[in-house]
């Protein structure tokens, strides 16, 4: 499988022997049928929750959707929809209903310690990890009729497509196997959790620190809570109430709270261990940093 980043993806047409196709996310679109036929008086798709243990979800279910010369679903994906990351474009020589028939093979998937899981595929994230752990592998089952495809990020303000295109043959008979997941899978899915948590504690930063000496150092409070998230690992400290006593720290009195010639006993109680469990420390730490910063108020 082959992937880089495009700016747009192509309108659809009639040449080529390919059909455009957009997998619309239903979680994020709920009710995504009705948005469907507020755009469409007639669109020609496929809930993938259908004949599924998912079905009695159909309201979430993701919709396939054909995207036919001049489709306004097109324009108000790209225009309206992508920039929320709503689904994803794919291209495939198949009839929908085969490519709906993988994508369901897609939905609930197999991991060799985990057991069973159910996949939220037509969150781009989700996809694009998939793929980009699937490029590390010499054979490839996830896309199956899939040709090509293409996955919506924001990044900052900026909208991004990931393009990824199959390199290996398609057969068949493919269809009946269950989708395996590997190592590669699950750890590239875990970046989404550590994505989401960054999300949540710039917000965190950005409510109680704005106006603080951790904020104004980066380009933005993502990045900040990116550099949080990486030194609370690197000074030995770990779990979710980790990552925030340490924000807090840090949002409160940026990076002087780890210089030992600004602030001595906090930065030894940050760094170095002392015989207490880590987040014995990290709690005098806190305690440490509360009583300076209201020393520093009271004056």
């Amino acid at each position: 499988m082959s992937g880089w980043s495009v700016i747009r993806p192509p309108v659809p047409s009639d040449r080529g022997g390919e059909c455009l196709f957009v997998l619309l996310d239903g979680v994020t679109m709920e009710p995504v049928e009705r948005w469907l036929y507020e755009t469409h008086s007639s669109p020609v798709y496929e809930p993938l929750y259908l004949d599924t243990p998912l079905s009695g979800c159909r309201a979430l279910s993701p919709c396939l959707v054909e995207l036919e010369v001049g489709s306004p679903v097109f324009e108000r994906f790209i225009e309206e929809e992508a920039i929320r990351e709503a689904g994803w474009l794919l291209t495939s020589s198949e009839p929908m209903e085969v490519v709906a028939d993988h994508l369901r093979r897609l939905l609930i998937v197999e991991h060799p310690w985990q057991g069973e899981q159910t996949l939220r595929v037509a969150s781009p994230e989700v996809m694009r990890c998939l793929c980009e752990a699937e490029s590390l592998q010499q054979t490839s089952f996830l896309m199956g009729p899939i040709k090509r495809l293409w996955l919506p990020e924001m990044q900052k303000q900026e909208l991004i497509w990931h393009h990824f295109e199959s390199d290996g043959e398609w057969l068949r008979d493919n269809l009946a196997v269950r989708f395996q997941l590997t190592e590669a899978h699950w750890a590239s899915l875990e970046r989404i959790a550590w994505r989401r948590f960054r999300f949540e504690l710039a917000e965190h930063l950005q409510t109680y620190f704005a106006t603080g000496p951790w904020l104004s150092t980066f380009d933005g409070a993502e990045e900040a809570a990116g550099e949080v998230i990486e030194l609370t690992v690197a000074l030995g400290f770990h779990g979710r109430r980790a990552h925030f006593y340490l924000a807090n720290i840090l949002g409160a009195h940026g990076r002087s709270a780890l210089d030992e010639n600004v602030m001595p006993e906090l930065a030894r109680s940050l760094k170095v261990a002392d015989g207490r469990p880590p987040m014995e420390r990290l709690k005098s730490a806190v305690s440490l940093a509360q009583a300076q910063l209201n020393r520093e108020t009271s004056v």
